[in-house]
């Protein structure tokens, strides 16, 4: 099993509601788990759970930042490259060494642009497309979830 493989199968347990995944291939065994909290049981309500309406304010103002951001991006004409997967974002490879990519730099597609650390794993993300990074998102070493926007970058095609 190579690591890309195990990183799959990372990802599937990370997107499910398993709590346990164990692999056994050509000898090799492989036991992933993860914490889930505890079921908490809900007392059961006889009442049925009411309907609530907003107006159109009440709901306008339910959009989160995140919605209002993602849509000023595109404005922009920026795209966002997000995580993909639940870990910790580091810009470069080690402390001490300088970031992979900053504000500003133009990249190449395959080029890595940063590290989400996963159960131990060092997972880079790579660019799918030359672009410019126009903004980092996230600080270094600060927990990300799947999906979240890790650059904002104008594409160059």
């Amino acid at each position: 099993m190579d690591i890309a493989e195990l990183q799959e199968l990372i990802r599937i347990l990370e997107d499910s509601k398993l709590a346990e995944l164990e692999i056994e291939e050509d000898g090799r065994r492989v036991r992933l788990s993860k914490q889930v909290p505890p079921c908490v049981s809900e007392p059961v309500s006889s009442t049925p759970p009411q309907q609530v309406m907003l107006s159109a304010s009440q709901a306008d103002t339910a959009i989160s930042e995140e919605d209002r951001a993602g849509q000023a991006l595109e404005d922009a004409g920026l795209v966002t490259i997000d995580s993909p997967m639940v870990g910790t974002f580091y810009t470069a490879p080690a402390a001490d060494k300088v970031p992979y990519v900053s504000a500003g730099d133009t990249v190449e597609p395959e080029q890595t642009l940063c590290i989400v650390e996963a159960m131990k794993i060092m997972n880079e993300v790579v660019a799918k497309f030359p672009a410019i990074v126009e903004r980092v998102l996230v600080d270094n070493a600060e927990p990300v979830e799947f999906g979240q926007p890790l650059f904002a970058v104008r594409p160059l095609v």
